[in-house]
């Protein structure tokens, strides 16, 4: 009987530890993913170096900014919230990302002009509803590869909000 005990203790340690291996084997890039969150680009605008994933100056190399754009309405000059990318190829994924987990072959349509993403843009990341008078993440389940040429690193980004002039992102090394 003392026999049977154990071996049921030790089938159960077995599943469980299966079971958790099963799990892993499940997790997606987003718990190995870095988050970013801005300063309040309201106040000042913010540059960020993915290769060394940290914040830098504008006067240094930077792949992502968020800053205020001057937009003209009617004659009028109004600052909107918006993402400026730096010397880097990019383009808006078809797939989440979770999904995507190798970079896209080279012959991939990359965009021929980084401000499709600014505010105004095709696919502007942060956008202006005129109604409500509020600016947020135009779509946060789209993923951005971002190709940094000069590293010759593909990252795969999110922006995932915007709330009171700070953005939230987070991005993945491919």
């Amino acid at each position: 009987m003392k026999n049977t005990g154990i071996f049921l203790l030790s089938f159960l340690i077995f599943m469980l530890g299966c079971e958790d291996s099963k799990n892993n084997e499940n997790n997606d890039d987003s718990a190995a993913a870095i988050q970013v969150y801005t300063g309040n680009i309201m106040e000042s605008n913010f540059y960020y170096n993915l290769s060394t994933n940290s914040e830098v100056s504008s006067e240094d190399t930077w792949h992502i900014s968020a800053q205020i754009k001057q937009v003209d309405f009617g004659g009028q000059s109004y600052g909107m919230p918006s993402i400026v990318l730096g010397n880097v190829y990019a383009q808006l994924s078809d797939s989440t990302f979770n999904e995507v987990t190798v970079p896209p072959s080279q012959t991939s349509a990359w965009y021929q002009d980084n401000s499709a993403v600014e505010y105004g843009g095709i696919d502007e990341i942060i956008s202006y509803n005129m109604t409500s008078h509020v600016a947020s993440i135009e779509n946060p389940s789209r993923t951005f590869i971002i190709y940094e040429y000069i590293g010759h690193t593909t990252y795969k980004i999110q922006f995932l909000e915007y709330t009171d002039g700070v953005v939230s992102l987070q991005f993945f090394a491919l």
